[in-house]
């Protein structure tokens, strides 16, 4: 690997993505809208995804946050004001969602390789979806998240009603979901949305600290567990049982798995 492919930034339309060594960071980009979620900003992060996925990139984890003063405040209203003062749809039924935002959000789903969210504001709607797609979510002190669908006489989206309930339980989802409820980071911590919170200003340098870490780690086995976990949610224990030890004649006599065994042993 060249030092251009180790250490690179590329720019998209409102989203930018720099390569540090095996580590991907991805910055959604429009703080003046609060990183609020149009079609460009899907596209461009579609594209940041499919960069990373490329061998050649030889990522290893990958960093989603947010600029400026918050995560991501949903879906960007003022992307079709016309069409709103008009009495239109925001989304066409089976399109937008179907078309663009929810294969964006499997895509984010699918990746092999840890993913860490530092939610550094707001997250709200699709926002809330892209914090629950990280394996290893970290925020900031003073933000907060919400589902805002009711209020806005909307179904969910953004697989928000299959996270939730296996997050945080059905009573509480339904909180969530039905109330609009604003939840703040101390009660997202609690009720295990988040992993961990710190301060404002702490809060990149503490989500960089937890993704170096993971891109160092034993991105086979990590892969593996995120998998397992993953298939766990819709199988019984048994075929658990099996998976498991598939998984483990996969990653057994890694390079990981060998140096890890003579460091233990």
């Amino acid at each position: 690997m060249t030092a251009a492919q180790a250490n690179e930034t590329i720019d998209y339309p409102f989203v930018g993505l720099s390569f540090e060594g095996p580590l991907a960071i991805v910055t959604l980009n429009d703080p003046d809208r609060l990183n609020a979620m149009g079609d460009d900003m899907a596209q461009s992060l579609a594209a940041a995804l499919a960069e990373i996925a490329k061998p050649r990139r030889r990522c290893r984890a990958v960093l989603l946050t947010g600029e400026g003063r918050a995560f991501c405040a949903g879906y960007n209203l003022m992307v079709n004001r016309k069409a709103l003062a008009e009495g239109k749809a925001m989304i066409t039924p089976l399109g937008g969602a179907e078309t663009l935002y929810h294969p964006m959000l499997r895509r984010l789903h699918a990746l092999p390789i840890p993913l860490i969210a530092g939610v550094n504001g707001l997250a709200i709607g699709i926002g809330l979806g892209l914090a629950m797609a990280a394996d290893y979510v970290v925020m900031a002190d003073d933000a907060w998240v919400q589902t805002p669908f009711k209020n806005l006489a909307s179904a969910p989206d953004s697989g928000l009603t299959w996270l939730l309930p296996r997050a945080i339980g059905v009573p509480r989802a339904k909180r969530m979901l039905m109330n609009a409820e604003r939840v703040d980071a101390a009660t997202a911590r609690e009720w295990g949305l988040v992993a961990e919170t710190v301060g404002t200003a702490q809060l990149r340098a503490r989500a960089l600290e937890i993704a170096r870490g993971f891109a160092d780690d034993a991105t086979i086995a990590l892969g593996e567990i995120k998998t397992l976990i993953g298939e766990g949610l819709r199988q019984d224990i048994h075929s658990s049982f099996e998976g498991e030890a598939k998984a483990v004649g996969r990653t057994a006599r890694t390079r990981d798995n060998l140096a890890a065994v003579k460091v233990f042993a």
